[in-house]
């Protein structure tokens, strides 16, 4: 007779909320939840965060949820501000003759005048592979754990909750 070999069993995770995702959103929500004392676990099935640019431009509106989390200040450190995002260039190759230019990111005057009344903060460009441990780190700093190589599976749903 031959027996097959059993999984290694792994450890029960207990926590309040489990966070599926270390990238913007699932950082911000640790984040957030650690500020106001609830016990969260981020789970990432990547072995590392994020190591490419991909998303980059951070709003106005995200920049005050950032101020309300005291993280604006480390965001600013290391963003591109608006002002120098100014325009969108369109040209034939990358190299080459440009064809048009438009002002872009909010940098048309009308537009930053209505920006600066609304808010004190400003919309800045911060790639995602600067922004996600900014949030990461603050989020560990306040008692947030984070597993990488933790992929979600499954969950089953129990009496008290």
């Amino acid at each position: 007779m031959t027996t097959v070999p059993t999984a290694p069993t792994l450890p029960t995770v207990e926590t309040d909320v489990l966070i599926v995702g270390s990238g913007p959103a699932g950082a911000s929500a640790a984040l957030a939840l650690s500020t106001y004392g609830v016990p969260n676990v981020m789970v990432t099935r990547s072995s590392r965060l994020a190591d490419t640019p991909r998303a980059h431009i951070t709003n106005q509106r995200t920049m005050e949820v950032l101020r309300d989390l005291g993280v604006e200040e480390d965001v600013i450190a290391q963003a591109t501000p608006q002002h120098l995002m100014g325009n969108t260039v369109f040209c034939t190759a990358l190299a080459g003759e440009e064809l048009g230019r438009l002002r872009s990111w909010g940098n048309e005057p009308l537009v930053q005048a209505a920006h600066e009344l609304a808010s004190p903060t400003r919309m800045c460009d911060m790639p995602q592979h600067l922004m996600e441990p900014v949030l990461v780190n603050a989020a560990i700093a306040r008692g947030s754990q984070l597993r990488f190589g933790t992929e979600y599976l499954s969950h089953e749903q129990d009496s008290d909750g």
